[in-house]
């Protein structure tokens, strides 16, 4: 899921708004605004081991989670 984030949400964002609101059943300036709102709260830090899962990744995620049921 999380090369979706970096390929495909960028790309839909751009050239397909129509299609980024059908992946998460929002558009850009809501994900954006949501993100601002809950942010603060799903970020991460990095540790030794791995990176932390950038926030908006976190949120693109559990919405396609929520819009579909699939992980």
């Amino acid at each position: 899921m999380l090369g979706c984030c970096e390929n495909l949400m960028k790309e839909l964002a751009l050239e397909d708004p129509e299609g980024y609101r059908r992946y998460l059943r929002m558009d850009t300036e809501t994900f954006e605004l949501l993100l601002s709102y809950v942010a603060p709260s799903i970020t991460k830090r990095d540790t030794n081991m791995r990176e932390a899962i950038p926030a908006a990744e976190r949120l693109a995620i559990t919405l396609r989670f929520f819009a579909t049921g699939i992980v």
